[in-house]
């Protein structure tokens, strides 16, 4: 069994993430992230000064985690912590970004740069009224709305979403043959495409909506570490 997890990586759900972990009991835990990534977090976590993030998305990620009071990846470290309470085996299942954003840079029309510009110059102005409201409407009309993204970008949505839905989704069903079932916690938006990529029956799906109401069961299993391989 799969369990697709949609997060929000701006939100404050790192304690509903941990009780959906716990609740569930996985054996293993996919993470949307790569090694470099996880490493960064980590390094985060124990207080290490990291070099601050050079690019626009990145900054404005981290911007608006603020707007919501967290910093970009809790979601992801509190996923990596619920795994160690309950042993589970946690995988980084995402490719490596800095080779997913050379893609994207060798294959952009002009159009296609001309409109990524745009939108990144926005995104200082961007606040968190915003980003709720967007969410709000792909909540509403979810097809509809990543529609209109492949239109307006073709490229960054094949690049950016559809090709890494066909890597995680290939890993997650590696991980659940070799373990059993498996929970991923992955940005919502690739969760439609995803499920699409696993046979029928075989997973179930937890919504970022879902997530962010979800009341964590307190009386779960207690908080011990242990040793768990990544």
């Amino acid at each position: 069994m799969i369990i697709l997890v949609g997060v929000g990586h701006v939100f404050d759900i790192s304690a509903q993430v941990r009780g959906i972990i716990l609740e569930n009991s996985p054996v293993a835990v996919g993470l949307e992230l790569d090694r470099n990534r996880l490493a960064g977090l980590l390094a985060r976590d124990r207080g290490e000064e990291l070099p601050k993030q050079r690019g626009m998305l990145a900054k404005f990620q981290e911007r608006i985690a603020k707007d919501f009071g967290v910093e970009a990846g809790d979601e992801m470290l509190a996923g990596y912590k619920a795994a160690a309470e309950i042993n589970a085996k946690v995988f980084v299942i995402d490719m490596d970004i800095n080779r997913v954003i050379m893609r994207i840079n060798s294959q952009l029309t002009v159009k296609e740069r001309l409109k990524m510009f745009g939108a990144l110059f926005a995104t200082p102005f961007i606040r968190r009224k915003t980003v709720e409201k967007e969410l709000k409407r792909y909540e509403e009309e979810g097809d509809l709305y990543m529609e209109e993204v492949g239109k307006s970008m073709p490229t960054v949505k094949k690049v950016l979403l559809d090709e890494r839905n066909e890597h995680m989704a290939r890993y997650l069903l590696n991980i659940e043959e070799r373990f059993g079932t498996v929970l991923a916690l992955v940005g919502d938006g690739h969760v439609p495409g995803m499920a699409k990529l696993i046979p029928h029956g075989n997973h179930r799906e937890i919504r970022l909506k879902e997530v962010r109401g979800w009341k964590p069961n307190e009386s779960g299993p207690a908080s011990i570490s242990y040793s768990f391989n990544v």
